[in-house]
């Protein structure tokens, strides 16, 4: 009898544990496309839709042979607080980031936490894909919720810049008549 009500006191624990475990999730928008011209604009988000975060950091990693970040734009960021400027590298093809957003957190589908503008320099396949990252929760613990990480793959038609050339007028020869 005694073991049957540590069996059941056993089952009645692990069934009011939660179902699901609280994920969240670093994206690119947009994660694919074809370019053709001189700039990609992409925006780096956070989903975390079961749980409050706090906090996030991440390094992206993009193709230095076909892709030159511009800038880099904090406008409409989830982020109160940056621990970190976010900066990137072009020589190593890296973009990081480290930021706090304040009480109660951010829960939702779609966090913006940058945007990135490149330059294109060349035609190719471009995978634009996280090294590392984090995702803290708002639970006082800072617990990592990071679940996983978004990749963007792009197909890129690089269109020269034409500078236009000043053409000189050509002289024209004035003939002496007779």
């Amino acid at each position: 009898m005694r073991k049957i009500y540590k069996i059941l006191c056993a089952l009645a624990i692990l069934s009011s544990a939660p179902l699901s475990a609280h994920a969240a999730t670093l994206v690119f928008s947009p994660f694919s496309g074809d370019y053709a011209g001189t700039t990609l604009v992409l925006t780096i988000n956070v989903a975390s839709e079961d749980q409050a975060i706090n906090a996030a950091s991440g390094v992206v990693v993009f193709p230095k042979d076909l892709l030159e970040v511009t800038s880099l734009s904090k406008n409409g960021s989830i982020f109160n607080l940056w621990v970190h400027e976010p900066s990137f590298s072009n020589s190593k093809g890296t973009i990081n980031f480290e930021g706090i957003v304040l009480n109660p957190g951010f829960t939702g589908s779609s966090g913006k936490i940058l945007t990135v503008t490149f330059r294109i320099k060349g035609a190719g396949e471009a995978p634009i894909s996280f090294a590392s990252g984090s995702i803290l929760a708002n639970d006082g613990l800072g617990t990592n919720i990071l679940r996983g990480f978004g990749k963007a793959q792009f197909t890129l038609h690089w269109v020269p810049k034409i500078i236009p050339q000043i053409v000189s007028p050509t002289p024209t020869s004035t003939l002496d008549v007779v």
